[in-house]
């Protein structure tokens, strides 16, 4: 008696866990992440369906970067002031890239820091908002 009721507990915690982590992907993978650009190892990517026009100078997105070699994604939520080329980091995550398990969280902003016109944030940025169209504009 005693082996069948382990038996249906395995089976109960199994379950719940295959639930909960389809639960969890379902989640994860809800982002539209397009990819962007790419600097030797390390991709850049944007959300697109959290790019959100807040002004005519300002811009919201999550964009994310990802280094195949550490395994690990670097998501932002990101507001940019692309007429003074400055963007701020309202919050972020790191997470293991193969498995989205959220490592660390912050959700402090920070404060709106410059980028440079070739730079790979310059990049996302025309990206955000030119639809994809990456030449110089």
């Amino acid at each position: 008696m005693q082996k069948i009721f382990s038996r249906i507990l395995q089976i109960v915690i199994l379950t719940v866990a295959i639930l909960f982590s389809t639960d969890t992907l379902s989640v994860c993978f809800a982002e539209n992440f397009q990819f962007v650009d790419a600097e030797d190892i390390t991709g850049y990517y944007v959300d697109i369906d959290t790019v959100e026009i807040e002004s005519p100078e300002s811009v919201a997105a999550k964009i994310a970067v990802v280094k195949a070699n550490l395994n690990r994604m670097y998501v932002y939520n990101v507001r940019i002031n692309h007429k003074e080329q400055k963007y701020q980091i309202v919050s972020s995550q790191i997470l293991e890239y193969d498995t989205r398990t959220i490592l660390e969280s912050n959700n402090r902003s920070r404060p709106f820091r410059p980028y440079a016109a070739k730079s790979e944030m310059s990049e996302l940025i025309k990206f955000i908002l030119y639809g994809g169209d990456l030449s110089d504009n």
